[in-house]
């Protein structure tokens, strides 16, 4: 079970190097880009439930939560690129958030600053590619249904982070 927790773990890493190399492409991959960030959710979902199953650290887990991060700011770099967000505007946010975690350097702190790169592929979606936003909607939804007390458990442990 740890060797398939480690190879959807190099997957994730796949899936981000895949998103950075959308970077500089316009509004037209928005939906691939979705569809990328769902698929690096979901091999993240899958990761976790079978490093658990193994009942042993895995050989790649400590790069589990900097894949998360990598997911998420990849993302927004592509938004960057493609025009979405205001560039300034963008690397301001970039460069606040490197700021304070060099300062602070905590993983609750690193979470609640990358929100809105995690959300705002998905906020975008909405309006330009509404197939994808469907789709990670009803991801979203089946992923609550489907393991909902560890979406509440990683919020349990994003809020003692602050505590």
């Amino acid at each position: 079970m740890g060797a398939l927790a480690d190879l959807c773990t190099l997957a994730r890493g796949g899936v981000v190097l895949l998103l950075l190399l959308r970077v500089g492409e316009g509004l037209e991959a928005l939906g691939q880009v979705v569809r990328l960030l769902l698929l690096g959710w979901s091999l993240d979902v899958l990761d976790g439930m079978l490093a658990r199953a193994s009942r042993r650290p895995t050989r790649l887990a400590a790069w589990d939560y900097p894949l998360d991060a990598g997911l998420a700011w990849a993302g927004f770099a592509y938004l960057l690129g493609a025009g979405l967000v205001p560039l300034g505007l963008g690397l301001s946010w970039m460069v606040l958030a490197l700021t304070l975690l060099l300062r602070y350097p905590n993983k609750s702190l690193s979470m609640l600053l990358q929100v809105p790169a995690t959300f705002a592929p998905f906020l975008f979606a909405a309006t330009f590619a509404p197939e994808a936003f469907h789709a990670a909607l009803i991801w979203a939804l089946l992923a609550l249904l489907l393991d909902g007390r560890r979406f509440l458990g990683v919020v349990r442990e994003f809020l003692a982070g602050f505590s």
